[in-house]
């Protein structure tokens, strides 16, 4: 998390860029902060802004803003705004996280031919939280550079994706619900930043649910990288086993998830007084724009070129079920 000299450029650019998504928001108020955000950067990241001075900071600013953005959000929620999602939304999640996982897993073999590799990064990174899972799983599963940096673009084109269309088709055909927005935003997108950047696109209370259902995923990580742990040590040897030990469950928990649940413990005990409430409010919905920023500024096309067809249709034909999965789920459940 530390900032360096190089990261500066990128940082700047990055929080200038949100800044004048933030102004230019009442002219576009069908797009919104972050959508212009995310807009703008994927323009002037292929255009004007192309040279590799850009990179560490936008790259710091894309991973880090975010987690602070998550951290205060639990400022402005208590244990009675999580009492709204009910069993209902616990067991929507989990069904649809394991139900991607399956699904991504067998259609890698059977359709798109992948490596079982492959097949499984696909799988933690679409049903969890993106490049974070897919970090988290490799090394569990031996996977290698290129499988990891290609699941890891491959899964953040469809997150994009995702991203400029479920704000709109999502509350379309949910009748405006908040809660329900959240649910299919939260539990589909692929990436934290996405699923918080992408709710708050709606509203602030779709963006919190949002954020409610991101976060149950988040915390459900941890079970996802020991179930594949299991799979990949059926075939390793006992010596390769006992050198690679799984890690405990609290370090697999990222840090912005417990702060979260911490600020949200407090304002519950506590009241915390509106004033805080709305600061820390803003401060959210801010970094949630300077991460989409972020998102949009390293997007570049080489990065869509160098996927390769077939993983790109793989990520739309993943992307597509995912929604179908969630819409079907959240009538069955939800509604």
């Amino acid at each position: 998390m530390r900032i360096t000299r190089e990261m500066l450029p990128g940082i700047g650019l990055t929080v200038a860029l949100a800044v004048v998504a933030k102004w230019l928001t009442p002219l576009l108020p069908f797009l919104g902060a972050e959508g212009i955000a995310m807009l703008l950067g994927i323009v002037i990241g292929n255009t004007a802004f192309r040279q590799q001075i850009w990179n560490p900071g936008v790259d710091w600013s894309e991973k880090y803003f975010i987690q602070f953005g998550i951290a205060f959000l639990g400022l402005t929620v208590t244990l009675r705004t999580v009492e709204q999602l009910g069993w209902q939304g616990i067991l929507f999640i989990v069904l649809q996280m394991t139900a991607t996982i399956l699904i991504v897993m067998w259609l890698g073999g059977r359709f798109f031919k992948v490596s079982s590799e492959s097949a499984m990064l696909m799988g933690a990174g679409n049903a969890v939280c993106g490049t974070s899972a897919i970090a988290a799983v490799s090394p569990v599963i031996g996977a290698n550079d290129t499988q990891r940096r290609t699941a890891a673009a491959t899964v953040s084109l469809t997150g994009v994706a995702l991203l400029l269309i479920l704000p709109t088709i999502g509350p379309a055909i949910l009748g405006h619900n908040d809660l329900l927005s959240g649910a299919l935003i939260g539990g589909t997108l692929q990436s934290v930043g996405q699923a918080v950047g992408a709710g708050l696109m709606v509203n602030d209370a779709t963006g919190t649910y949002a954020t409610l259902f991101k976060m149950l995923r988040v915390v459900l990580l941890a079970f996802v990288v020991m179930a594949f742990t299991k799979m990949s040590r059926r075939g390793q040897t006992q010596q390769e086993a006992v050198m690679a030990p799984a890690k405990p469950f609290w370090r697999m928990m990222p840090w912005f998830v417990t702060a979260f649940v911490i600020f949200m413990l407090v304002n519950t005990m506590i009241g915390l007084p509106a004033p805080v409430v709305s600061v820390a409010k803003e401060l959210a919905s801010f970094f949630g724009v300077i991460n989409l920023a972020g998102i949009g500024l390293s997007l570049k096309w080489s990065i869509i070129k160098n996927s390769g067809v077939r993983f790109l249709s793989f990520g739309l034909v993943i992307g597509v079920i995912q929604v179908l999965l969630a819409f079907g789920l959240i009538h069955l459940l939800m509604m």
